[in-house]
């Protein structure tokens, strides 16, 4: 029976896992998954080794906090897969726990792959060299990726991202508002305050204040005022949330939490703020303008900017390297700030037909059948 090792330390790469998974499951029969992954990956069949919430941090200072518990964590997974000698290992991004892993099972003659090839074009080039001791073989989402790590003589396909065949080139907003049951003449306003506890503390407040700000601004120009929506990935951090807004109550009414559903969310609304990462690039394959938001400990934020070699954060930015979504980062991240941008951007509908336009393109490119290609690399390792 083939056993095939996976882990995904964040939202995201539980997304991504789960669609792997599902297509190798329809593909070859009995396959056991073991590693570590959230709901989705355990939906297709994952044992998870642990609660992959563990290993999901937001910066330096979180991942500094918590060293000795993800060394301690790391190490015992890599001990329990060397026991169970899976046929290959997958890494689902998180390359600062996976490579770790990935080290260890390569030098113990397990096939490692690495799915969502590292950032280093944007944060850290000389790590392309490391990369080749850890992977026997990297498949990049972004087309740009391959050429880098060519020059570094590291195995790469580029794959295409899972999200862009999943969601359609021409979403239908009406079918996302029926889905959620939500006026279709309404003003829809998506805030994706990140899947993390420690994103949230830092963004839940400052979009609700945003919302508040952007509803009086709608008011005073004599237009309707909007409906917030924030999709959420767990229930604790529902509950989390839930309470927080409670004390907002006599500002706001119009904010309504959901539990998961973050796709007919992004789909139903007319923009979306959302703190950077693959929201990010959900909302552009939807075709939806944005802004892009970021705040994190002073620490972790100056450790970034030294370190950030490009002048994005965004993914749409960064993919069409050009600063076409607006980004406010740590102390340009304020209610007033987004506020502003926001209203601007929903009144200008010529800016958002131009951004449907370069949304499209991008969605073009990254458009592959990602599962098939990764099951031609790995089906020969497959007992």
């Amino acid at each position: 029976m083939p056993k095939i090792a996976i882990l995904a330390g964040e939202a995201s790469g539980d997304l991504i896992g789960s669609h792997l998974m599902s297509y190798l499951n329809s593909k070859i029969k009995n396959i056991e998954f073991i590693g570590v992954g959230g709901p989705e990956m355990s939906k297709n069949g994952l044992i998870s080794y642990f609660d992959y919430k563990e290993i999901s941090v937001h910066g330096y200072f979180d991942a500094l906090k918590k060293i000795f518990r993800l060394l301690s964590l790391r190490s015992n997974l890599v001990d329990y897969l060397l026991k169970e000698r899976p046929d290959i290992f997958i890494g689902i991004d998180a390359p600062d726990f996976n490579f770790g892993v990935e080290r260890r099972l390569k030098f113990n003659n397990i096939p490692t792959f690495h799915y969502v090839a590292p950032s280093v074009w944007a944060w850290r080039q000389g790590r392309v060299f490391e990369i080749k001791e850890n992977v026997d073989h990297l498949f990049a989402v972004f087309p740009h990726e391959p050429k880098i790590f060519q020059k570094a003589k590291v195995p790469i396909t580029f794959v295409g991202h899972p999200l862009a065949s999943k969601i359609p080139l021409n979403p239908n907003i009406n079918k996302g508002r029926e889905k959620l049951n939500l006026d279709k003449g309404k003003t829809i306003i998506t805030l994706l305050p990140g899947s993390r506890l420690s994103e949230i503390k830092y963004h839940f407040e400052l979009m609700i204040n945003t919302a508040i700000l952007i509803n009086k601004e709608l008011t005073w120009r004599k237009l309707k005022q909007a409906e917030f929506l924030i999709p959420i990935n767990s229930k604790e951090n529902y509950d989390h949330m839930a309470s927080m807004l409670n004390l907002y109550s006599n500002k706001i009414k119009s904010i309504n939490l959901l539990i998961g559903h973050s796709h007919d969310a992004i789909c139903s609304s007319n923009m979306v703020i959302a703190v950077s990462g693959t929201a990010t690039l959900e909302a552009a394959l939807y075709k939806k303008p944005m802004v892009i938001v970021y705040k994190t400990s002073l620490l972790s934020y100056f450790l970034l900017k030294k370190m950030l070699l490009i002048p994005y954060v965004g993914l749409p930015n960064i993919l069409l390297k050009k600063f076409i979504v607006p980004e406010f980062l740590q102390n340009s991240a304020t209610p007033e700030n987004i506020s502003d941008k926001a209203i601007e951007i929903l009144t200008d509908k010529k800016f958002q037909k131009y951004l449907k336009v370069k949304f499209k393109d991008l969605h073009t490119k990254l458009k592959r059948n990602s599962s098939e290609l990764i099951y031609k690399k790995i089906i020969k390792y497959l007992k």
